[in-house]
């Protein structure tokens, strides 16, 4: 494994840490359309939920959303070369042993005292060395200013945040949690190839809205340390891509506004090859797609649910204004 803090070709210093424009926020809240929005952006390169890519790239060889196997993918063998020397010269059980260890939310006031935990300060610095060459890795073979991880788990997030080849921004994605609660209820099937399951993971009511709060919270946390944040409702998303497109390069760039009129159309997103690793059913998706707003859960929730849910959430829910 690379051990050079932002290792590139060969084992290369960079001379600048590699910017990563971190999706944050709760699962099911469109995290993946902002994914593919954003890989449209020049200077970006998205790679989808970056952190399953030891898990359903390196390991179970699924689909790259390019249509390859992850091992057969150029993109992603070169990635491996250019980080690692290869990807056979990883020792992926180590780097899930670690991720396990460290890459966890139980683990965040560990990582935010890690100066006081030598032994765990030790295996995250080893995490975290991984992390910074794959990351540059992928600066470095897609020619990006910008790498997009749509991982969205807070414990990420805060270990990047104190990774110093990593320049860090964030884009809290936020959904209506009764929309979140009900997604999450629904069966959905997924690509064949594309995910370790054939549908997407179930959860109950009580556990969505529960992590709904504590993941919302620890997600906008990141802004009072320091992290440069943009607030993306899912809902304005869709009803207004461009403006919201725009203040998300306000921040992952800071330059001047991008040209959005072969992206986004009159009749939907405009969307181009990409190598998303993990993430919604959507990541698999090329060509022209329709933007809809997806409020299905306005008449599909059950009322008695819509009462918990919004009485669990009341609170957070109306500071972003979800009424």
């Amino acid at each position: 494994m690379s051990s050079a803090e932002g290792a590139g070709p060969s084992g290369a210093a960079r001379p600048h840490p590699v910017r990563v424009l971190y999706i944050g926020g709760m699962a099911r809240s469109g995290s993946t359309l902002l994914d593919l929005m954003l890989g449209q952006l020049p200077a970006h390169c998205d790679v989808g939920e970056l952190f399953y890519l030891w898990r359903d790239g390196v390991e179970r060889d699924l689909l790259c959303a390019c249509g390859e196997r992850f091992g057969a993918c150029p993109f992603w063998t070169e990635v491996g070369r250019v980080a690692f020397g290869g990807w056979d010269r990883v020792d992926t059980g180590r780097v899930l042993a670690l991720q396990a260890d460290v890459d966890r939310t139980s683990r965040l006031p560990a990582i935010l005292g890690a100066r006081r935990l030598p032994g765990f300060r030790s295996r995250l610095d080893e995490y975290t060395e991984v992390l910074t060459a794959l990351y540059a890795a992928i600066a470095t073979v897609s020619g990006a200013e910008v790498v997009v991880d749509s991982t969205k788990r807070p414990s990420l997030a805060y270990i990047l945040r104190r990774a110093p080849g990593i320049d860090l921004r964030l884009v809290h994605v936020v959904r209506d949690p009764r929309g979140v609660v009900y997604s999450w209820t629904k069966q959905v099937k997924m690509p064949a190839g594309a995910a370790p399951k054939p549908y997407m993971n179930q959860r109950s009511p009580r556990q969505i809205s529960r992590r709904w709060v504590t993941v919302t919270l620890m997600t906008a946390t990141l802004r009072r340390l320091g992290v440069p944040t943009v607030l993306v409702r899912y809902e304005d998303l869709v009803r207004e891509p461009a403006a919201a497109l725009r203040r998300v390069a306000a921040v992952s760039t800071g330059g001047p506004e991008p040209d959005l009129s072969g992206i986004l159309t009159p009749d939907g997103l405009r969307l181009g090859e990409s190598h998303t690793v993990a993430g919604g059913r959507v990541r698999m998706r090329t060509g022209l797609m329709p933007l809809r707003l997806d409020e299905e859960w306005r008449t599909a929730l059950p009322s008695s649910l819509r009462r918990f849910v919004s009485a669990v959430t009341w609170p957070l829910r109306r500071r972003f204004g979800y009424r």
